[in-house]
């Protein structure tokens, strides 16, 4: 074994550059990266038909790199794509079908499986959009309220009006609040009216924003989809609040964090809730909103939403983890574990991907 070396590395030592390159881009061939081939189908569940002609996308992002590899069906619909067979990667791979412009989302299924890809055509009417529920987080440390809302769309088309810059999603501002802290990228305020413009497809979808406490201590919410539960929960669970229409339903812990928690059911369109705070005992100043407080508050949003999904769903998938990712994240900034810049790059990459996915399982 050692003159084998020993006449390999002599060999190397004398070949010239050119020939040397030759001999390692030969090897290369044969020491490969196990691949094996991922296969499926892009169907149209509105017109019940098979697409051609879409490109499908397999992401997967790793330590300092991200592989993409793509195809586009053929005749029949289908695609084929070399990935690999566990990555074993956090984020877990993405893969997704983009029809008529938008991306919808596959599960990416173990060697031998077929992933079919459903895709719909478009709608500008919004009748066969309601939220499942409408999530209420108000800090009043941190001076600031976040709601989070999972949409349904219930219909079989896809939800999608003006592009960037039009309608979509459209919840009216509470009385006094005239502009929001956090959002998913592309929400945008159109007069009082909160707009988030993306697709909204079939099934379950979730979006939020976060806004400070009016200085009137009053959060009045007009309810414009019918809204199937809602909850309010209240930090630290001590604060005094009243409300109209919501019950005041106890502690309740979520995580390591406890919540005074109001809810209510099957809320029609036109129901004004109604949630007041006594100033008497807390001072919600503005020196409170820090940057680290609206992080933290956001941070505990999103671990509230995969605490959320996770009672719906035995089984996390991808949007979960990639939720629990940006808690994490956040988390991690908030102590100083993370520089600005690759906090930044790095939420921003799993944000970009995990707002706009719809749990095709639900």
């Amino acid at each position: 074994m050692i003159t084998l070396v020993t006449h390999l590395h002599t060999m190397f030592r004398l070949l010239s550059a050119p020939h040397l390159a030759f001999l390692i881009g030969m090897l290369a061939l044969f020491i490969t990266t196990p691949t094996f081939a991922l296969t499926g189908r892009v169907i149209n569940h509105t017109l019940n038909r098979i697409e051609p002609d879409v490109e499908v996308s397999y992401i997967l992002h790793e330590a300092g790199d991200v592989t993409v590899v793509r195809d586009t069906t053929d005749s029949k619909g289908q695609f084929i794509l070399d990935v690999p067979p566990d990555p074993g990667a956090e984020p877990p791979p993405m893969l997704f079908a983009r029809y008529n412009g938008i991306d919808y989302p596959g599960n990416p299924a173990p060697a031998g499986d077929i992933v079919d890809i459903p895709v719909f055509e478009t709608t500008d009417s919004d009748t066969a959009i309601s939220l499942s529920s409408h999530h209420i987080l108000l800090d009043a440390q941190a001076g600031t309220v976040t709601y989070i809302f999972i949409v349904h769309n219930h219909g079989d088309r896809t939800y999608l009006t003006g592009g960037d810059h039009g309608h979509g999603l459209e919840i009216p501002l509470p009385d006094g609040v005239t502009d929001f802290i956090r959002a998913p990228q592309g929400v945008h305020l159109h007069d009082t009216l909160l707009v988030d413009p993306r697709p909204i497809i079939p099934g379950n979808s979730q979006t939020f924003f976060t806004f400070s406490i009016p200085p009137t201590n009053r959060i009045a919410q007009r309810i414009t989809y019918p809204t199937a539960g809602m909850d309010l929960l209240v930090q630290p669970p001590e604060t005094p609040v009243s409300t109209t229409v919501l019950q005041d339903l106890g502690i309740v812990n979520l995580g390591n964090n406890a919540f005074q928690r109001f809810g209510a059911e099957q809320l029609a369109p036109g129901t004004q809730i109604d949630i007041r705070l006594s100033s008497s005992e807390f001072s919600l100043t503005p020196n409170l909103q820090t940057t680290i407080g609206i992080i933290a508050a956001s941070a505990l949003a999103l671990a509230l939403l995969v605490i959320y999904m996770r009672s719906h769903k035995a089984t996390p998938n991808r949007r979960t983890i990639l939720l629990e990712q940006i808690a994490d994240l956040d988390e991690r900034y908030e102590s100083g574990k993370l520089s600005e810049d690759d906090y930044k790059n790095r939420r921003n990459a799993l944000k970009a991907e995990v707002i706009d996915l719809s749990d095709s399982n639900q």
